[in-house]
């Protein structure tokens, strides 16, 4: 499996928000990295921990100076799209809605956007990745025709280092006396705090602990004292880069909703878990009635008793922290990243060692009316050349300065071509941008080509301002209705010819 050209993800982080929409975003990067391609997150707000973590990544980082999810941010980051010929877009935030996608998807951007609770309303993305247990179509009733959606727990991004454990298998002891807390990338309300001190209350030999606070974390003080006056039975950790080995070791983990559910459940570990937000709630409610994970309640509701009792519970609890295990590891298989990486590959990302469009000069005449003559001959079989249509479609084409004939030029084979330009309103002072033709041989198509070269085409359109961008798809050319479709154009009217008499 193979993949092409630069992946853009449009994604947030920051103390109030956490790291969560960042860090699933980066499996998607790393599963793309290891294809073939590149990755460069554009973010409105980072943290110097995001930061440090991308730059070891190899993945760009490029900001935008816009309120998240506004009309600025959406144009800044289609600027950036088009600067980059981003063959996607990965879009992951609550701020970005359906004006957002609509916006990217008019630009002529293939859009694949990360969601949790269809508050978009409605979806005009060309992929739609919810990887929730709550995920279901009925969740989508406003979509495009074109937009796929990817549901479900099959589809979590877990990162590359969670790669080598899956074979791995998970030892039950009868008690369950490490326990790991962790309350993501910020933890703004201290549970780690919470925790801690519910830790201190318990009277278990052997109970050992480990804390890991993000490196956003804004209580790192407290918690160090918290920490030393356990000794040694409880570590602080402060972003550590070893999270599956961690996982590994707990026998029990004590966090707050996120991505960290689901990488703990792929590990089998027995987990407690707060939810911050109503997604968080909806999710943990749904694997407690699965008996895969215990429901804590919300942050506030965090008291030392309650969650000293809970691991109790638990840490004595040898057949169903088993139990949890092997539901946890059916649940959540790790493959979630390369099955998103198959579908964006199948809709139309094929990596291609060298794609461009060169200018078609007036000594290629011959060549390109055999190939427009396999165009219109696969449109109607019938086609003949007539010897107006010999005689002047070529030499007309050249001689409009305001239209573009390029060959598309695949590996250095001539794959097909395209024609483009601008045209006078008929009526009013105004430039509409016009795609006439786009052909592409057989045996190159169905390899992201055609999506390539029109996202090319529309771009150069759009650089010279056009009132919009219009074309012809002939009755029937169901292939290329698609494709335009999924690059933003709708049908807005039919076109009737009635034919030439015979008589």
């Amino acid at each position: 499996m193979t993949a092409g050209g630069i992946l853009l993800f449009r994604c947030d982080a920051s103390v109030a928000i956490g790291t969560g929409h960042a860090m699933r975003c980066l499996a998607l990067a790393q599963a793309w990295q290891d294809a073939g391609g590149s990755a460069v997150y554009v973010m409105a707000q980072d943290t110097p921990t995001m930061e440090e973590r991308l730059q070891r990544e190899s993945a760009g980082l490029a900001r935008l100076k816009a309120e998240p999810g506004s009309g600025d941010d959406a144009q800044q980051t289609i600027a950036l799209a088009q600067e980059k010929r981003a063959a996607w877009v990965v879009v992951d935030g609550y701020h970005f809605g359906a004006d957002y996608q609509a916006a990217l998807k008019r630009a002529g951007l293939k859009v694949l956007f990360i969601d949790d609770n269809s508050h978009a309303g409605h979806y005009s993305a060309d992929l739609v990745l919810n990887q929730n247990v709550h995920a279901k179509e009925s969740l989508y009733p406003s979509r495009e025709p074109y937009t796929r959606l990817l549901l479900g727990p099959r589809y979590v991004l877990l990162r590359r280092e969670f790669a080598r454990w899956r074979g791995w298998k998970r030892e039950i002891p009868s008690l369950g006396c490490k326990i790991l807390i962790t309350m993501g990338g910020s933890d703004p309300d201290n549970v780690s705090a919470k925790s801690i001190e519910a830790l201190l209350q318990i009277r278990i030999e052997g109970l050992k602990a480990v804390v890991v606070a993000g490196g956003s974390n804004p209580h790192l003080e407290s918690l160090q004292r918290l920490t030393a006056r356990a000794q040694e039975s409880i570590q602080l950790l402060t972003d550590p880069s070893n999270m599956p080995e961690l996982m590994a070791w707990a026998d029990i983990a004590l966090i707050a909703g996120g991505g960290t559910l689901w990488e703990l459940l792929f590990m089998g570990c027995s987990v407690l878990s707060y939810a911050r937000d109503a997604v968080q709630a909806q999710i943990i409610s749904q694997l407690s009635g699965e008996e895969i994970v215990g429901a804590l309640g919300l942050p506030r509701d965090c008291t030392r008793t309650g969650t000293a009792d809970a691991l109790v519970a638990l840490i004595h609890a040898q057949d169903r922290r088993a139990r949890i295990c092997r539901l946890a590891r059916q649940r959540i298989d790790g493959r979630g990243a390369g099955r998103t990486l198959e579908s964006m590959i199948s809709a139309g990302v094929t990596r291609l060692v060298n794609v461009r469009m060169e200018t078609i000069a007036a000594t290629e005449r011959d060549a390109f009316l055999a190939m427009a003559e396999r165009l219109f001959r696969g449109l109607n079989p019938s086609f003949a050349p007539q010897p107006d249509w010999q005689a002047c479609y070529f030499e007309n084409i050249l001689g409009n300065t305001g239209w573009s004939l390029r060959w598309i030029v695949v590996d250095e084979i001539r794959a097909g071509f395209v024609l483009f330009g601008l045209e006078a309103h008929r009526f009013l002072p105004r430039l509409n941008g016009m795609i006439y033709e786009l052909y592409i041989e057989p045996e190159f198509r169905r390899k992201g080509v055609a999506q390539m070269v029109a996202r090319e085409a529309i771009r150069e359109l759009q650089s010279k301002s056009p009132t919009k961008i219009q074309l012809e798809v002939t009755e029937g050319n169901h292939a290329a209705a698609a494709l335009w479709k999924s690059l933003g154009f709708r049908r807005v009217s039919e076109r009737y010819v009635l034919a030439e008499s015979k008589d």
